[in-house]
């Protein structure tokens, strides 16, 4: 992914301080000022996940975020996103559609998106101050006056706030006198751990006097991933199929390789391996922020017993690995031929985890484990899971299936 570019001269940056002293110097944050102070002045203390101390507005009412979903379903669930200003990642806003060759007739997928963008259509106006691969604007973050930043380190368009360019970023926003409050994404931490995902949620419960909510939501999720556990935990490594996640990935193809897919140490890997208690079909290492680039005679070599298509540049349903014919060599493996083939939901800019990754434990486990998991059918389960997530209704629910392209799960899985 390319790296942001931060690119401003000394005089660029002296005007927008100058600037900005004049837009916030009311909000703007004195070193001396002790927690106190803050207090008493509108502000309180917070941690965020640098492990560093900021003082952020007690009501904040202009937030601006830099984060792919996970911030703003979590503002949904508190029913805070009337606060939200701007967003960075064009992923929350874009009606995504994809066409699919097959081998009678093309596939067409429209009004695809984000469940944010279809629960609350206000996000497609507001301004965008970044996305995937491309710079923040700060002049543009300076113009629009928030009172907070909520920005998620390892979202598509802030993969490493640690490089030299995205600390002068940082430096630069914080010197504006805005808070600003950092989250890291779960692609973030080696080995893998969940409970990084739950902290997340903890601290925007935090950020928001929304700590019951959080800790509700904590336990919802957590509850998914129990029940998958406590299921697959009784099976036997002879019992286990392996299951190859594989990113249909044209931008791979155009390099010469047939797909992409995550290592062991992933989060990807861990969910795999110690949630679904299957057997990753790749057995080999990386591919934390950046998938593993995997070409045709490796996968014919792997053969695997279930292959799972994630979002990869775009949307991948079964049948363009059953049709299309640049995957012909493919078609002989065992799982397509078994038609132990399935899609995750459609989720752009995917790059850290997000509220929706129950959603991909349980279909993992739903095709590895047929049986195991009969009772439940996945069609009806998401809708629970969306009315429990966002507080919304059955029909909302179905509409938010619909746009995550789902619907093909009435037909079973």
């Amino acid at each position: 992914m390319p790296q942001n570019e931060f690119m401003f001269s000394f005089h660029s940056q002296y005007l927008l301080l100058v600037g900005m002293i004049l837009l916030v110097g009311g909000c703007q944050n004195n070193p001396e000022k002790t927690t106190q102070d803050a207090i008493k002045t509108g502000f309180k203390t917070i941690t965020d996940m640098r492990n560093l101390s900021v003082d952020i507005p007690i009501n904040p009412k202009r937030i601006l975020t830099v984060s792919d979903g996970m911030i703003e379903t979590v503002m949904a669930n508190f029913g805070v996103m009337d606060k939200l200003i701007a967003v960075g990642s064009s992923c929350l806003q874009r009606n995504f559609a994809y066409e699919i060759p097959g081998i009678q007739n093309s596939l067409h997928f429209s009004e695809g998106m984000n469940p944010i963008r279809l629960l609350f259509p206000f996000v497609a106006e507001l301004p965008l101050v970044a996305s995937s691969g491309l710079p923040l604007q700060l002049e543009k973050i300076a113009a629009l006056q928030p009172d907070l930043i909520l920005l998620r380190e390892g979202c598509c368009t802030l993969p490493n706030l640690a490089d030299p360019k995205s600390k002068q970023a940082l430096s630069i926003l914080s010197s504006f006198g805005i808070p600003v409050v950092v989250l890291k994404g779960t692609n973030q931490f080696d080995p893998p751990d969940l409970s990084k995902f739950n902290q997340e949620i903890s601290l925007l419960g935090e950020i928001f006097d929304q700590e019951e909510k959080a800790a509700a939501l904590i336990r919802f999720l957590d509850s998914t991933i129990h029940l998958v556990k406590n299921r697959t935990n009784r099976l036997t490594k002879n019992e286990q199929p392996s299951l190859l996640l594989l990113g249909l990935s044209p931008l791979a193809r155009e390099g010469g390789s047939a797909g992409v897919t995550k290592g062991k140490d992933t989060m990807e890997g861990y969910m795999i391996e110690q949630l679904v208690n299957a057997r990753n079909a790749y057995q080999g290492y990386g591919g934390r922020t950046s998938s593993l680039l995997l070409n045709t005679e490796q996968i014919l070599a792997l053969d695997p017993d279930v292959i799972v298509l994630p979002t990869a540049s775009g949307y991948h349903p079964p049948e363009e690995l059953y049709e299309a014919p640049y995957y012909a060599k493919l078609q002989n493996l065992k799982a397509v031929k078994a038609r132990k083939v399935v899609a995750l939901p459609w989720t752009p800019c995917n790059c850290s985890k997000r509220i929706e990754y129950p959603i991909d434990v349980m279909m993992m486990a739903k095709v590895s484990y047929p049986e195991v998991f009969k009772d439940i059918e996945i069609h009806d389960w998401v809708l629970e899971f969306y009315q429990r997530v966002y507080g919304v209704s059955e029909e909302k629910a179905k509409e938010i299936r619909s746009v995550m392209w789902l619907d093909w799960t009435l037909d079973g899985i």
